[in-house]
């Protein structure tokens, strides 16, 4: 089972079938990254300059960094994300080889896809996070969503919680989040609700709305 699961309503779901689960993120991670290269092919060049917000401007901006991210040392990380918080830096490092446009990133991210499924090591949740993400903003930009499977932006929710800085602290704090279209909760308390998307964009940063109340029956058949 994976290792956020114990957080996750599915082991108190005997309608869901959890074979299927692994602590592995290959197939997550790659699934993610080849969504959001079919999704760059059919928006074409309108798409690549779509503007999505303050941290990654345009479409072209969100899957630079994206790319970018790819096999980063997570020393690299860790500094990269402080000297973020601390306003030292606003955009993400270019990649080693920058990517011209839609078909070229399209390319570049399936190449990616290919290279997690077939190597031995698991991907960290690192990865997956900055997939999820990243297709959450070019799907809000392009104005189509692109899927993300459940156990991934669960775990992705799980992990952006558990690191949340103070300001989103305080509006998740002692509450549980439910994503009413995914079939997960994570935490302990009242519940927060919202679609798996609006959660991911609240606690990666650039969410227009927090998390709310559910309404009567919104909870659906979750124990609640």
């Amino acid at each position: 089972m994976a290792d956020f699961a114990r957080y996750l309503p599915l082991s108190q779901r005997s309608r869901i079938d959890e074979r299927g689960v692994t602590s592995d993120r290959r197939q997550p991670t790659s699934t993610v990254l080849r969504s959001i290269a079919g999704a760059l092919r059919r928006a074409g060049e309108a798409g690549w300059s779509a503007r999505t917000d303050a941290e990654a401007p345009t479409v072209a901006d969100a899957v630079a960094a994206l790319v970018a991210g790819f096999d980063r040392p997570p020393a690299r990380r860790v500094l990269d994300s402080a000297q973020h918080a601390l306003g030292m830096n606003g955009r993400s490092p270019a990649p080693d080889a920058p990517v011209e446009g839609p078909a070229d990133a399209a390319a570049a991210l399936e190449a990616r896809a290919v290279t997690i499924t077939d190597r031995p090591q698991p991907t960290r949740l690192v990865e997956l996070d900055d997939a999820v993400v990243a297709a959450v903003r070019i799907g809000d930009a392009l104005g189509t969503p692109i899927a993300v499977p459940p156990l991934a932006s669960g775990a992705v929710a799980l992990r952006r919680a558990a690191a949340a800085p103070t300001p989103i602290r305080a509006v998740i704090g002692g509450h549980s989040l439910h994503a009413t279209d995914a079939a997960w909760t994570i935490g302990h308390g009242p519940v927060l609700v919202g679609t798996a998307d609006e959660l991911i964009r609240f606690l990666a940063g650039f969410g227009r709305e927090a998390p709310r109340p559910a309404r009567d029956g919104e909870l659906g058949d979750r124990g609640a």
